[in-house]
């Protein structure tokens, strides 16, 4: 069972941080003046269409990682827990994808606010076990980092929604104007930072991936 629990955490890193680089390139697309506004706002779209998938992943990277250190003996940690791990995913999961799905933007919304609220428990969560297995000392080192690495990923992903919901605001305003060079470079000025966000979640993932493959 081990290869199992390897494998698919593998297979939720290369669709959380490979799709997500697809989100990024679109991001980068919606900023050309030179496209018509129908092909920005389509590029934008198909984005966070693509999105989807590293959230869906994110959910499910803690419960597959809690297994996986389980089965192999790194963490000890009992089917109870592990169960509460995998329901709480699910039902995570569940919320993310009625928000995708409905055509309700009361339920959209509502969906992404708990989204949210759920990421920053699992920035604090996340990040404050990394610390304590750490400092106990009785958790092989690598893991404690990758824990924080992975907690800083959710720390990452707070900050990252929080910054892109105005440049989503200006992008909106831009159907009515396309061509409003001032609004235009203030929806770039407003992604630079969500880039950093992106960029940094990147590094943090590539991070961890690194502390699970040289233990």
């Amino acid at each position: 069972m081990e290869a199992f629990w390897l494998y698919l955490h593998i297979l939720l890193l290369v669709f959380w941080v490979g799709t997500d680089v697809g989100v990024f390139i679109a991001a980068k697309w919606s900023e050309k003046t030179t496209l018509s506004m129908e092909t920005r706002q389509t590029v934008l779209q198909l984005g966070m269409v693509l999105d989807r998938l590293p959230r869906s992943a994110l959910t499910l990277i803690i419960p597959s990682g809690c297994q996986l250190a389980a089965t192999s003996g790194w963490l000890d940690l009992s089917g109870t827990v592990l169960g509460v791990l995998w329901l709480s995913a699910g039902i995570w999961l569940a919320i993310l994808w009625r928000g995708f799905l409905s055509a309700d933007p009361t339920v959209q919304e509502s969906s992404a606010k708990i989204n949210w609220a759920l990421n920053l428990v699992m920035a604090l969560v996340v990040s404050g076990g990394g610390i304590y297995l750490f400092t106990q000392g009785q958790t092989p080192d690598w893991l404690a980092l990758k824990i924080l690495a992975v907690g800083a990923i959710f720390c990452a992903g707070v900050l990252l929604d929080l910054l892109f919901k105005p440049a989503v605001d200006l992008f909106l305003a831009l159907a009515e104007t396309p061509d409003d060079a001032a609004l235009n470079a203030a929806y770039s000025r407003a992604l630079s930072p969500v880039y950093i966000a992106v960029l940094a979640i990147y590094a943090f993932a590539l991070i961890a991936a690194g502390l699970g493959v040289v233990k």
